[in-house]
């Protein structure tokens, strides 16, 4: 009688509304919907078809819309629920990712419901898709979404493909802890159609200035402009990282495909400035698919509260902790970012049997990749303009393999001897930091109860420093061209 009532009213009563969504939504969560016979509901769901048609039509002078996502999840429990009324109810979502506070509760429930009201796989997935489908708008800023709904959409998706959204960023979703995995489908809505947007996302390093630009105006509360596109960037280099892996297990072509440039031989001709900056960009990507990768096994490994002992070892191995978008193969052609290849071998190393194939294999191309960049390191360090560069990293180097607990450190200093040496022109404070690193002794009980946090803590300031370089480099192409 409600919905006949209003929509026999040439104008719907603006003011009135939201109490009626209100009170409309409070009375569906009472009524047992899924007891009562879909013939009963026939009428009842037409009228509010017409209804919430002539609703979207002025939700933007309407106050209390949030209501209306109550409304649909109850709606979506009646049995033989009509196909039509997804064309109101995906405009209603739309309007709500752009405007409105979603939560995390509503999102499950919308498409875990979709899921099991209608019998065909598209109409299955139709709000899903929608919500897809404005995510990307947003990443590809055609539309502008507020930070915790961007987030919580972001981490929706994530934990859709298995991940995890670090800690601290929104309460709603971080660390999985009120996740309750349900048949959502959202990452299979993102797989066929869009992996190549999220690619370009994560590929372009003018995304972080166009997020700051677009925020930095902003008066709705979320995080600082420097920081939200960053942890938007380690999200979505997650969600890559673990697509590519899932591929990568059914089909070796994947990184191929995703990564054409990666098996390909660098030429012995003299590269010019085109070629230079591919390279470049070709780095930051795979530091980013890195990144993810980490993030997501350092995650994991603090949520289930496991060291490395041997007593957990097949508890770790049994567990998908590692997800590996780039191949060990690829060794050779990364070495711009050796920070991140190293620490992210030696975590693929550490989940397989010690002595085993898998972990030989993995711990010898790490050693074949420091055997020909160290050469080129000492060559770099020959050069008096570049040494102190060098020395810079090759000490931050040390400080990060040490801060995140890593074993194979002791291995690799012998390697790294030549290099050490040469050090002889630091200052007092850089031979302190270096005689630090040499005298590290592994703590066995810290590195097995808290190398993960170590881990975790690292890559979160790696991600910000990350960040806030390919800021500084979209700003300065802006006035200069490689």
């Amino acid at each position: 009688m409600l919905a006949e009532t209003l929509n026999a009213k040439k104008t719907l009563p603006i003011d009135l509304l939201p109490i009626i969504f209100r009170n409309l939504a409070e009375y569906l969560q009472c009524v047992p919907i899924d007891c009562i016979a879909g013939s009963v509901w026939l009428p009842v769901i037409q009228a509010l078809d017409s209804l919430l048609r002539r609703v979207i039509l002025i939700l933007g002078n309407v106050s209390g819309s949030e209501h209306l996502l109550d409304i649909m999840v109850a709606l979506l429990k009646v049995p033989q629920l009509s196909k039509s009324i997804l064309e109101p109810f995906s405009k209603i979502i739309s309007f709500a990712i752009q405007n409105l506070h979603l939560t995390q509760r509503v999102l499950v429930e919308i498409c875990s419901l979709s899921g099991r009201a209608f019998a065909k796989e598209r109409d299955k997935l139709y709000l899903g898709r929608q919500i897809v489908f404005d995510l990307v708008q947003a990443l590809k800023f055609k539309i502008n979404v507020p930070d915790n709904n961007l987030l919580l959409l972001v981490g929706f998706l994530l934990q859709d493909a298995g991940g995890i959204l670090p800690p601290g960023i929104i309460g709603d979703i971080s660390c999985g802890e009120s996740f309750v995995h349900s048949n959502c489908n959202i990452s299979e809505c993102m797989r066929q159609p869009y992996l190549n947007d999220i690619l370009e996302f994560l590929a372009d390093f003018h995304t972080l200035s166009k997020i700051k630009n677009l925020k930095a105006p902003s008066t709705t509360p979320g995080l600082c402009e420097d920081t939200i596109g960053g942890v938007l960037k380690g999200a979505i280099a997650q969600y890559l990282a673990l697509e590519m892996s899932r591929g990568n297990s059914k089909d070796s072509r994947t990184v191929s495909k995703y990564l054409p440039w990666l098996n390909n031989a660098p030429s012995s001709l003299q590269q010019g400035p085109k070629e230079f900056t591919e390279c470049v960009g070709h780095m930051r990507l795979l530091s980013w698919l890195l990144m993810g990768s980490l993030t997501h096994t350092a995650l994991i490994v603090r949520r289930i509260g496991v060291g490395t002992t041997a007593l957990h070892q097949n508890h770790l191995r049994s567990s998908a902790l590692i997800i590996q978008p780039v191949p060990q193969e690829a060794s050779c052609h990364i070495a711009d970012h050796v920070q991140l290849w190293t620490v992210y071998l030696e975590q693929v190393a550490n989940l397989a049997a010690i002595s085993s194939e898998a972990y030989n294999t993995t711990l010898s191309v790490l050693f074949e990749f420091w055997a020909k960049v160290t050469p080129c390191i000492l060559q770099l360090v020959s050069h008096s303009k570049l040494s102190e560069s060098v020395n810079l990293h090759f000490l931050g180097l040390l400080e990060s393999l040490k801060e995140t607990r890593s074993t194979i450190l002791a291995k690799l200093l012998p390697l790294w001897t030549p290099v050490l040496s040469s050090n002889t022109q630091l200052s007092g404070t850089l031979h302190v930091r270096l005689q630090n690193c040499r005298d590290a002794v592994p703590n066995i009980e810290e590195q097995d109860f808290h190398a993960s946090e170590a881990l975790l803590k690292w890559l979160q300031r790696l991600q910000f420093k990350m960040g806030q370089i390919e800021l500084q480099s979209s700003t300065a192409t802006q006035f200069y061209s490689i």
